[in-house]
């Protein structure tokens, strides 16, 4: 199995990532960009 079939099968439908990262990139709401952000990198930092 390679990383990406195993990425798909653990996360099928990824929409609140993408819907996240499509708010954030045209949103004016500071306070949600900052928390999209933490949260990325957080999860970046641990390995998930």
């Amino acid at each position: 199995m390679t990383e990406q079939d195993f990425v798909e099968k653990m996360n099928p439908s990824p929409t609140f990532w993408n819907d996240a990262t499509k708010y954030a990139s045209i949103s004016k709401d500071e306070a949600f960009v900052e928390e999209v952000a933490y949260m990325m990198v957080t999860l970046h930092r641990t390995g998930a």
